[in-house]
C-alpha cells in the first residue's frame, strides 16, 4: 500500500519547493490575479500553482513570467505565502465578531500559523483599523459596569484575563465604572448575597460576604461598608 501523502490545512500555506522542486529549467510560468480587486496573485510554476501571495509583494520582488524558480526564490515565496495565509485567516476570524489582539494571535497560532506570521497579521489589521483593542476593552468594561456584578478591580481583572494589557485594562475599568457603573452596586450585591448567608453565625456570614465582595473586585472600604449595611438590614428584618 503506497504511503499516504502529507495533507496541508487549507488555512496554511504549503511549501512551494515541495510542490515544484527548484531546478535548472524551472521557471515561473504564470501570475494569476485572484479576487475581484486583484490584491492577491497565484504564482504558477510549470502547470502547478505553488503559492498565493500579495500582489504588491510579488511586484516589489520583481517576480515575472519566466523568472527562474530557484531555491532562494522558493524560500522567499514560502515566507510571503505564510504571511498572506495568516492575514487572510485573521480577516475571516474578525469578520463575525470583534476580537482582541491577544485572542486573534492565540487563535491563529492554534490553527497552525507560525507566531511571527500571526503577529504580523494582527499588526496589519490594527494598522488598517480593523482591530482596535482600546474600543473593544472600553465596550467590554462598560458592559460589565452596567451589569453591576463587579467592582472596578473585578472589571480590570476580567479584561486582563482576556489578554488586554494591564494599563489598558486599568484605564478602561476606571472610566467604565465612573461613567456606567452603579455607585450602589456593592450594596445591592451584598444585600442579595446576605440572604443566602442567613443560616450562618454572624461572624462567619460577615467573613464570607466580605470575601465575596472582594473577589468581585470591590475595594476594601466598599466591601466593608456594604457588608455591614447588608447584615444590619438583614438583622432588622429578622426582628420584625
Amino acid at each position: 500500500m503506497p504511503p499516504s501523502k502529507k495533507r496541508t490545512s487549507r488555512t496554511l500555506a504549503p511549501d512551494p519547493a515541495e510542490l515544484v522542486p527548484p531546478g535548472d529549467d524551472a521557471a515561473v510560468s504564470a501570475l494569476r490575479p485572484l479576487g475581484s480587486n486583484g490584491s492577491s496573485v497565484a504564482i504558477v510554476v510549470g502547470r502547478k500553482k505553488v503559492a498565493t501571495v500579495d500582489t504588491g509583494w510579488a511586484m516589489d520582488e520583481g517576480i515575472r513570467t519566466d523568472t527562474p524558480w530557484t531555491a532562494e526564490l522558493a524560500a522567499r515565496v514560502h515566507a510571503a505565502a505564510r504571511q498572506h495565509a495568516a492575514l487572510a485567516h485573521a480577516i475571516r476570524l474578525t469578520g463575525a465578531r470583534q476580537r482582541s489582539s491577544f485572542d486573534l494571535t492565540r487563535r491563529l497560532k492554534m490553527a497552525g500559523h507560525q507566531e511571527p506570521d500571526a503577529r504580523a497579521a494582527v499588526e496589519k489589521l490594527a494598522d488598517l483599523g480593523i482591530l482596535c483593542d482600546d474600543s473593544l476593552a472600553t465596550r467590554l468594561a462598560e458592559e460589565l459596569a452596567r451589569a453591576g456584578r463587579h467592582g472596578r478591580r473585578g472589571i480590570e481583572n476580567k479584561l486582563r484575563v482576556k489578554g488586554f494589557k494591564p494599563d489598558l485594562a486599568s484605564k478602561a475599568a476606571r472610566l467604565a465604572q465612573e461613567e456606567e457603573g452603579d455607585p450602589d452596586a456593592a450594596q445591592t450585591l451584598a444585600h442579595k448575597r446576605a440572604r443566602q448567608l442567613a443560616c450562618y453565625e454572624p461572624d462567619v456570614a460577615r467573613r464570607r460576604l466580605y470575601g465575596f465582595l472582594i473577589r468581585r473586585g470591590f475595594d476594601h472600604d466598599e466591601a466593608r461598608n456594604a457588608t455591614e449595611a447588608a447584615l444590619s438590614s438583614l438583622a432588622s428584618e429578622d426582628l420584625h
